[in-house]
């Protein structure tokens, strides 16, 4: 056999391969596809359960009023701003807050002497988990405030830890501020 046969017989080999290859490919991607759509040739299983098995409880849902409500959405949020801020940008999270502050808690925020002189970034990510109301009455509430802090490094590596916030607010004209914020 010549050098020239022997190349062609090659050839059909390998494309005979390939196309074998690609039916066997296009073959599994079907089979896949069906599977993840729910086209199986087989029927789900039917859950029916006996009447015995099925109570019904009557739950108490907790109600909040409008003021507990409102107080509580504030103090939430006001613990997930105050602390969350980053290098890139500097007490943004603290003129936010400026709105949602009495006269003296601004002046505490407007006085917070802002450190990010590092030349690496730094960022806290804060989200508001829980709530509780330690006091309220017409115009005064503690609430305690349940967090999650993430705080994320210059190569992006996280490190979580929870911390609680006491936020203290008053009524001012059918609307709550807050009055002082703390870390526990």
């Amino acid at each position: 056999m010549d050098k020239e046969k022997r190349k062609k017989i090659l050839w059909v080999i390998a494309i005979v391969i390939l196309l074998l290859a690609f039916l066997l490919w296009v073959l599994r991607t079907s089979d896949n596809n069906s599977t993840l759509d729910g086209n199986t040739n087989t029927e789900p299983p039917v859950f029916t359960p006996s009447s015995t098995q099925i109570e019904y409880q009557d739950i108490e849902v907790p109600t909040e009023s409008p003021t507990e409500f409102s107080a509580i959405n504030l103090a939430k949020n006001y613990a997930a701003r105050f602390g969350s801020w980053s290098t890139d940008n500097q007490g943004n999270n603290l003129n936010e807050l400026l709105p949602l502050s009495t006269t003296r808690m601004q002046n505490y925020l407007r006085n917070i002497e802002l450190d990010y002189e590092t030349e690496e970034f730094m960022g806290l990510t804060t989200k508001s988990l829980t709530t509780s109301i330690v006091s309220m009455d017409d115009d005064k509430a503690e609430i305690l405030v349940g967090t999650q802090k993430i705080e994320t490094n210059d190569k992006l590596e996280e490190k979580i830890y929870y911390q609680d916030a006491s936020v203290r607010l008053v009524k001012s004209a059918d609307k709550w501020l807050v009055d002082e914020f703390y870390w526990e």
